[in-house]
């Protein structure tokens, strides 16, 4: 019997070498079952350790499960992998699926209005296809071109919208409102940090253009 219980401590040991969390719950699920079949064979059972251990067994049996479940491949559709290397470069495969169930795919036709000057816009949006005229006081100031935000500088200000957005034809986007957007970005630091880089990188993008407007000015 004392064959199980240095099995058990041996086991534990590897397992805190172990940098993958996975195969560290392993050797301690491991290590866990050598112990109740150690206390089991003892003259008087010790139940009390038994049902312990059979509750860290339990729990890291869970973990287990769920790390599995994570780490399975996923498959992006055609469009949702071209929507990845457009904008969301920095976001992992299974974090897009989480930020996707959370938007919406619409289209919207030529001369259709995303958004008004000095409007609160409650909701992000990113161009996959179409282009959107950009109007401040009746006078075109720049372009979003698939790859760009419409609402990244209310998303993060939470100003009202600093112009008017147009189709200039037909235009497909993924929206989110904020709503729904924010609440799950608080829950998921990784992918929050993920979004607002790229956010920035968005829109260090806008204030270019509109440098560049106004020099051609």
């Amino acid at each position: 019997m004392d064959v199980l219980i240095h099995s058990a401590n041996v086991i534990y040991l590897v397992s805190y070498v172990m940098r993958d969390i996975l195969w560290l719950r392993v050797f301690t699920v491991i290590a866990a079952a050598c112990l109740i079949a150690f206390f089991y064979l003892q003259p008087i059972p010790l139940l009390t350790a038994i049902y312990w251990n059979l509750l860290f067994i339990a729990l890291n049996v869970y973990w287990i499960g769920k790390l599995i479940h994570e780490r399975r491949p996923i498959e992006l559709s055609a469009d949702e992998q071209r929507l990845c290397e457009l904008v969301f470069h920095a976001i992992s495969p299974r974090q897009m699926v989480t930020l996707l169930k959370s938007g919406e795919w619409r289209s919207a036709a030529t001369g259709e209005c995303f958004q008004t000057l000095h409007t609160p816009m409650d909701r992000l949006i990113v161009i996959f296809s179409g282009r959107a005229e950009v109007d401040i006081g009746g006078r075109q100031v720049g372009e979003v071109i698939p790859g760009q935000f419409i609402g990244s500088i209310s998303f993060v200000t939470e100003d009202q919208s600093p112009a008017s957005f147009t189709a200039t034809q037909p235009t497909r986007y993924v929206e989110w409102p904020k709503s729904i957007l924010k609440p799950l970005l608080a829950k998921e630091p990784e992918l929050s940090q993920a979004i607002q880089a790229t956010l920035g990188i968005d829109l260090a993008s806008q204030l270019r253009a509109a440098w560049s407007s106004n020099s051609a000015d």
